[in-house]
Parts: C-alpha cells; structure tokens; sequence
C-alpha cells in the first residue's frame, strides 16, 4: 500500500531483455500504459557480454522469467541455459524463479543434466513446483511445465533438501471464449496461501509437498518422491480413472 514505494520500483528498479525488436516495443508500450515511470528494457540478446554488463550494473536480486521454450532444432538454446544466464546477472544470494518445461527437470542425462550440474555446483535449488498441465491453454505451448526457486551464487550445500510441490490444481476452470478463469477467486483466497505456507514452513504433505535431497541425475519434481494419500480413494473415484485410462487406449490404437 506504500505508493511512493511503489513508484520508486516502477522507476528505478526494474530492468530486462528482449530480443526481438516487435515484443520489446510491445513490453515499453504496455509498461508506458500501466504508469510504469521509466522503462528500463534493453533490446538485445540476454547472453551477449554488454547486455549482461548493463543488467549487472543495475544490481538485481531477483530474477522472473519464462524463457523461450525449445523446438526440435537441435541448436536451440536450453530453456536451463537463460535460467543459468540470469543467476549470473543477480546478487549473490538473490532470488531466481522461472517457468520452464517439465523436460528440464526430470532429465537424468545429457545436456539438460549437465545444465543441472552446473546449476548445483554454482547455486542453490530451493524448490520446484509442479504446475497445472493447462497452464498454457491459450497459447500455442502445449507444455507440462514446473516453476523452479534458486538462490543465486551459493553453491547447493551437500545434504540440503529441496521442496517439491505438486501444486496441479490451482483452482482454475476452462471456459469457452474465455480460457483459464480463476471462478469465485478459489485461487487467489485460498490455493495461493497454502502454496505459499506449505513452501515457506517446508511442510511434507502426501500427495501434494515433499522434501528431497537431490543432484543433476535426479529428477527435480514433486511426482518422483511424494507419497500418495489413499484416504480420501474411493469406488467412484477409481471408476473414474479405469474409464479415463480405457479412453485413451481407445483413442491411441
């Protein structure tokens, strides 16, 4: 509620990157609409040495982003690798969050594990959400996707364990023409403070949080480890799921 605060954040402590020259005068016109004050987006490539400098010289602490995700080109750049970009550019012991593919976290070899290697050796991972799979209903990203929480420039302490959470059901239901609507405000009134609680008091919850210690060749999600709640399992809900499973080997023979 403090505006002057408010005011000073949208003028002098906000900075990004955007590559392509039509989306960079898109995000300047919708922050000049929203009173931002003063933008502060540079047009460029987030991995080029003067575009980093000008962002370090800013001194962030934390760091939002939704990287461009992969094609099946082989020389696309790995969604782990604008996460990576970013940690280099915040304070240490900042805060990093960032939407990536499910494929980013639950890959044990290759590339994506050598990223995640890199990640741990450099930083530590603080949790990793599990999000709805529609998430992306009205875009042309048909993706399961997950949030994953760093702090940057601190090497991942042995022994420490990560939060997982499977936070799939946020309260959201698809309407027609309208997409993902949040219907009597479920999420914003109830879902969003048990995600933020269970996260902050570590809590381990059957079939929604679980704290593990993990490295690259782990798979960095809630579905790998939790434990299932089988109490609130019933004939209907069982019946359910044996009709959603023979619907989809119908529909796939």
């Amino acid at each position: 509620g403090d505006q002057d605060k408010i005011k000073a954040i949208k003028k002098d402590q906000l900075v990004g990157v955007e590559y392509q020259a039509n989306i960079y005068a898109l995000a300047c016109s919708n922050m000049f609409i929203h009173q931002d004050g003063k933008t502060s987006i540079i047009n460029g490539d987030c991995f080029d040495n003067e575009v980093i400098k000008q962002v370090k010289a800013r001194r962030p602490n934390v760091g939002l982003l939704n990287p461009p995700y992969k094609s099946d080109k082989k020389n696309d750049t790995e969604e782990l690798e604008f996460v990576l970009s970013n940690l280099d550019c915040l304070e240490q012991g900042g805060k990093c969050v960032a939407i990536v593919p499910m494929q980013s976290a639950i890959a044990q070899s290759g590339k994506i594990a050598h990223l995640k290697e890199k990640l741990l050796k450099n930083h530590t991972l603080e949790g990793v959400f599990s999000m709805p799979n529609e998430l992306f209903f009205n875009s042309k990203v048909g993706v399961v996707s997950c949030v994953m929480l760093f702090t940057a420039k601190r090497p991942h302490p042995k022994g420490k364990k990560s939060f997982f959470g499977y936070f799939k059901d946020d309260g959201y239901v698809i309407r027609r023409a309208k997409g993902r609507v949040d219907v009597d405000d479920k999420f914003k009134h109830v879902i969003l403070d048990k995600w933020v609680s269970t996260y902050m008091n570590k809590e381990t919850i059957p079939s929604f949080s679980v704290n593990k210690e993990v490295s690259a060749t782990d798979e960095w999600c809630a579905e790998a480890y939790m434990e299932t709640d089988y109490s609130n399992l019933n004939d209907t809900e069982f019946t359910n799921e044996i009709k959603k499973y023979i619907s989809y080997r119908v529909q796939f023979l």
